[in-house]
């Protein structure tokens, strides 16, 4: 299995306060987590939110994968730690008043050979990439303008620019109960599974993201390239890609 990853800044903002984690699990059993998680919140606290999501969901995991017998397990696990990272992000509101109303997104996916298991809360999102371009959302936005393209009222490139596309109505930190979605999907070889935070998808269509990802440039390039295609449209936002291919 091949990973490669990317993240930016991009042309309008300070600092990042997107993070991510690439991990080999199972390397013979071809096993891997990949996450992308996209904070927010005043001065640092974005950043903050988003560095507790990746390291807890990272010990969570690393501490409970050799006990899971496949991605339906994997699923199971990764929503205990997306709780308990979200459990993380509110202890740290407490302890520190400058951290008050931080909160992240997070998609996170354990490639289990032929299954991938993923968690979502949040509007970052993954994709399938199949051999013949055609792309597959794996997760749904939590986003009001997610829900207005569920609903038949908003296109896809109409919440692009929706005033309030950046709207959550689900993150890790948030006040009241977070909705965590999980799902096990299967991929065959040759399949691309791209994770990636809106800094990307406010600025390049699902078609585009396909297009790129099949290009012959290869899948080494793939995130660098997508980084690059949000910047030139403007980069307002911090953009993060990952990407790996199933080999076997």
């Amino acid at each position: 299995m091949r990973v490669v990853a990317a993240t930016d800044v991009g042309r309008m903002r300070s600092g990042n306060q997107d993070a991510y984690v690439v991990e080999e699990l199972r390397p013979q059993e071809g096993w891997a987590l990949l996450a992308v998680a996209d904070g927010m919140g005043g001065h640092a606290a974005g950043e903050v939110a988003s560095s507790l999501a990746v390291q807890i969901l990272h010990e969570h995991v690393a501490a409970a994968q050799a006990a899971w017998a496949g991605a339906p397990d994997a699923a199971a696990g990764l929503r205990e730690a997306a709780l308990a990272a979200h459990a993380g992000i509110v202890a740290a509101q407490q302890a520190n008043p400058a951290y008050a109303g931080m909160g992240t997104t997070l998609t996170a996916a354990v490639v289990a050979g032929p299954e991938v298991a993923i968690v979502h809360v949040g509007d970052s999102r993954a994709y399938r990439v199949g051999k013949d371009g055609e792309i597959e959302v794996l997760t749904e936005d939590h986003s009001v303008v997610g829900e207005l393209v569920r609903a038949g009222r908003l296109t896809e490139e109409q919440a692009m620019h929706h005033p309030q596309r950046n709207l959550l109505t689900s993150a890790l930190g948030a006040p009241g109960e977070v909705r965590i979605d999980t799902r096990v999907a299967t991929w065959e070889v040759g399949d691309i599974l791209i994770l990636c935070t809106d800094g990307l998808t406010n600025l390049v269509t699902a078609a585009e993201l396909a297009e790129a990802a099949r290009d012959p440039a290869g899948l080494d390039t793939l995130p660098a390239r997508l980084v690059e295609l949000a910047n030139d449209r403007g980069g307002y936002d911090n953009v993060t890609v990952v990407a790996t291919v199933r080999e076997r």
